[in-house]
């Protein structure tokens, strides 16, 4: 395991339970963990050096995922059908943005258009700059801002649900520089949907935003 996660774990930025999630999840998505592996809580505790609570904290909240499995006095597993969870909460991540973008599109005002508006420059300026770490910051500003600007409670919680999969593909996507100005396509047309209040345009901009940069990030994943 990298020194960087354990670090970082020393740090205490964020929950230890949570650290650990975040390290697994994406050993899992980059399938550094095949479907199959034995993730063994004491081995587990050793590489991060931590107590084995927050391991076992962390591997019921990716047996949640769909991404563990955990068998009765055995332990837990890396799921035979990641990928098959994968694809449906990615369904699942496209048909809730997109509500939210439709919604985003009857509902907002001229000030969070212009909010929106603001956001976008700046992904504009660092896609020329093809500076990724800005754009991952942007890039979640923009989508989180279509969630506000909804306005509506129980969609912003469902989508909270597969936020971790959301940061995850969303970072990766932005990673690699080929897909940055593919990806402020997608997004400048989202808000010219949204600044004209067409609501099955937004709505179809967003499915069709997320379906092909979830798409890309995991061919990028397979082909390594």
């Amino acid at each position: 395991m990298s020194d960087d996660i354990i670090t970082r774990i020393s740090m205490q930025s964020r929950s230890v339970r949570e650290l650990i999630y975040e390290e697994l999840k994406e050993a899992i998505l980059n399938k550094r963990y095949e479907p199959g592996t034995h993730l063994r809580e004491r081995e587990l505790a050793k590489e991060f050096n931590v107590s084995t609570t927050p391991v076992k904290e962390a591997l019921r909240q990716l047996e949640k995922d769909g991404l563990v499995v955990t068998q009765a006095r055995k332990g837990s597993f890396v799921s035979e059908s990641v990928m098959s969870s994968v694809e449906e909460i990615r369904w699942a991540r496209a048909a809730l943005e997109g509500v939210a973008a439709r919604l985003a599109a009857k509902k907002r005002t001229q000030e969070e258009l212009e909010k929106l508006e603001s956001i976008l420059k700046e992904m504009e300026a660092y896609t020329k700059e093809k500076n990724s770490e800005m754009l991952k910051k942007y890039n979640s500003e923009f989508h989180d801002f279509i969630q506000q600007t909804a306005k509506n409670t129980y969609i912003s919680n469902q989508i909270e649900a597969v936020c971790s999969f959301d940061k995850f593909f969303r970072e990766k996507a932005m990673s690699h520089k080929e897909e940055h100005e593919r990806a402020f396509n997608d997004h400048y047309f989202i808000f010219e949907m949204i600044k004209s209040q067409d609501e099955v345009g937004a709505e179809d901009a967003m499915r069709n935003h997320i379906n092909r940069s979830t798409t890309f990030t995991l061919n990028k994943n397979s082909s390594k």
